[in-house]
This record gives structure tokens, sequence and C-alpha cells, in this order.
């Protein structure tokens, strides 16, 4: 493995890491714990909060999105070339993370558009922490389809 594609791995797995974490962290005691504070302690600490993780959530995806693509275009597309499972494998793992990066996106933003869903937050944090779950399991069996070539 040269150096180009061990910098990529890290910038692909750090940050998955702190936002896969973070989402079930949110999921699990977050959002769970916020619920039993009177409403202005929660609106005003969830608006604190919300304020920093905005933009952790953009580096993450920023970061994933560009990591990603580039190792993939540069070291998988090429190595899995006719590998109709792998291909596809990969095009629901991308949808699947293009859905966190939604989720994500919505959860920790202000747009009035949304706030029906930030309502819901738990639910919607559960959905992402499962998607971010099943992404962990199609990676596992990407990474261990044998290369075409």
């Amino acid at each position: 493995m040269n150096g180009l594609a061990i910098f990529l791995r890290v910038m692909h797995i750090l940050p998955a890491v702190v936002a896969g974490g973070a989402t079930v962290f949110a999921r699990f005691a977050l959002i769970p714990a916020l619920q039993t504070l009177p409403e202005a302690d929660r609106l005003r600490l969830k608006e604190v909060i919300d304020r920093r993780w905005r933009v952790v959530v953009m580096a993450c995806i920023g970061l994933l999105l560009v990591s990603g693509l580039a190792n993939f275009m540069l070291y998988q597309a090429e190595a899995h070339r006719g590998q109709a499972l792998y291909h596809a494998l990969f095009g629901v793992k991308f949808l699947m993370a293009m859905m966190v990066f939604f989720l994500a996106s919505v959860l920790s933003g202000r747009a009035e558009t949304f706030a029906a869903m930030r309502a819901r937050a738990g639910f919607w944090a559960g959905v992402a922490a499962t998607l971010v779950a099943l992404i962990i399991v199609i990676s596992g069996v990407l990474r261990n389809i044998p290369p075409a070539i």
C-alpha cells in the first residue's frame, strides 16, 4: 500500500468514526438526556451544541466525500472493473452515505423547512445510526471482494 492510499484511508476512516460514533451517541445518550431538561434549557443547550457540531459535520462530510471518491477512482474502480456485485454494493453504500449526510445536516441545522424532522430527532438519529451500521457491513464485504485483475 502506498503513502497516498494510506493517507486516503485514514482521511476516510477518521471522520467516519467521529460522525458515526456521534450519531450513535446522539441517538442513545444526548437526545434522551436533552428531553429531561426544561424546554428553555434544552433549546439553549441544543443551539450551543449544534453551532459547534455543524462545523464538524460539514468537515466530516467533506473529508468522507473527497477521500472516498478519490480512493474509489484511484484504486478500486479499476481493480474491480466488471464486477457487478462490487459496483452495486458501492452504489448502495454511497446512497446510504448521502442519506446519513442529509440527516446529519438536518439534525444539526437551522433550516425551518426541516424543523419537523428535528422535532423527531430521536427517530431520525436512529435511522442514521442504522444506516451507519449497514454502511460498515457493506464496507466489510467490499473490502473482502478480491480484485478482478
